[in-house]
């Protein structure tokens, strides 16, 4: 005899919001057979799939993620280093592979001008678009 709860739409359920980032009641928004598909959160209304607070992702496979993401970043660093690190200000003239020392999130790499103003930079934690303008000349 199966223990598990069967849930129907309109229901109240916890999930972890992925507005908030944190375990809050839902109401269910949709179902897909007998699973929970999407749900409201009640706290600030975000629509968004189910995510059991129980289940949490498991510490070696968040562990790997991180490992892999560090090893990276530490390549494009070590691929810029040559260059001499720069302040990151909003009317900076950085190109790819600029290294750049950001007042929030540390050393990052440029590694892409998405436009004529944007920036995407790598750091440590990850990927990040930030503004920047070129200088005219």
């Amino acid at each position: 005899m199966s223990t598990t709860k069967k849930y129907q739409v309109g229901e109240e359920i916890t999930s972890v919001c992925t507005k908030c980032k944190l375990p809050l009641d839902h109401t269910i928004a949709a179902m897909v057979g007998e699973r929970v598909a999407k749900v409201q959160c009640k706290t600030c209304g975000g629509l968004h799939r189910y995510v059991n607070p129980a289940a949490g992702e498991s510490p070696a496979r968040k562990a790997a993620k991180q490992t892999k993401l560090e090893h990276a970043w530490e390549q494009l660093v070590q691929s810029s280093s040559s260059k001499k690190k720069q302040p990151y200000t909003f009317a900076g003239p950085f190109k790819q592979n600029d290294l750049i020392d950001h007042a929030q999130f540390g050393l990052g790499v440029v590694t892409q001008r998405l436009s004529w103003d944007k920036i995407q930079v790598t750091f440590k934690e990850g990927e990040k678009i930030l503004l920047s303008k070129r200088k005219v000349q």
